[in-house]
């Protein structure tokens, strides 16, 4: 068992909300000997994340924010106020908001392997981070984790910050899949779950689209087996497989108003 060591749909807002009070830290802890759902050993497994507001004496008015895939724990506030633009839900969370922060204290975690290694802002651990074993990334030699490895890494970080039970788990696309698994696992370590343009299963053809979405970056020349970290990164081919899943995310709702050309 590994120990801790350190340290949906939501309604559409009416008029104008507060912004959340002063700048967001990110803080990270870190999980020793995580043992995945596959069996491995990760020595290491540092994790960030960011709260708002105040955990109450009671310790009871803790929601947790699960991330999208391309996402991470920056779910709300700014580093600085410099910053072009806040964190992704930051319009549905803070005072007198849907997730409002004059009652809840609001956790927001990464998950492993984030997408957004390169940004000074991202501490996880995944293929990026250095292998203590070697002395250099760990590409393709990283276990393989699971949604389940996921909850369990935020259920480290729950026992950390003394939080018994969740008054929600909610997240947007693969941030509902762990709220499902949240579910599913700890039952009783929750009050509800908000799982937002989100399935609690993958069909055949999702599992298909899985495969085209990262296509693109295996098919990048500099993607080199995974072994790139020493050379250019796949990046071209990043960027075609992100553009695929947006597009594939969207609707026609959404892409002709956006996109579409008008008539002459």
């Amino acid at each position: 068992m590994h120990k801790l060591i350190l340290a949906a749909a939501v309604a559409a807002i009416a008029g104008p909300a507060a912004a959340l009070d002063g700048i967001v830290e990110k803080q990270q802890f870190t999980l020793t000997d995580f043992t995945t759902e596959g069996g491995a050993t990760i020595p290491e497994m540092t994790l960030g994340y960011e709260t708002y507001s105040t955990l109450n004496e009671a310790r009871d008015n803790a929601i947790l924010i699960t991330h999208f895939f391309s996402g991470n724990s920056h779910a709300a506030g700014k580093y600085a106020e410099s910053d072009a633009a806040p964190g992704y839900w930051d319009a549905i969370i803070g005072p007198g908001k849907p997730i409002d922060t004059d009652k809840y204290f609001v956790v927001s975690a990464d998950t492993p392997v984030n997408l957004g290694a390169k940004s000074p802002t991202v501490v996880t651990t995944g293929p990026a981070t250095v292998n203590p074993a070697t002395g250099k990334p760990w590409g393709m030699d990283f276990p393989i984790v699971t949604i389940g490895d996921f909850v369990e890494t935020q259920k480290g970080l729950m026992d950390q910050l003394g939080i018994q039970k969740w008054r929600a788990v909610m997240g947007p696309s693969m941030g509902g899949l762990q709220a499902y698994d949240w579910a599913a696992r700890y039952p009783d370590r929750l009050e509800r779950v908000i799982p937002v343009i989100a399935a609690g299963w993958a069909d055949a053809n999702l599992i298909a689209w899985l495969d085209i979405w990262g296509s693109p970056v295996r098919l990048d020349p500099n993607w080199n087996g995974g072994d790139y970290y020493e050379g250019t990164a796949p990046d071209a081919g990043l960027a075609q497989a992100l553009k695929i899943v947006t597009l594939h995310a969207g609707s026609r709702e959404w892409t002709d108003p956006t996109f579409g050309r008008d008539w002459a």
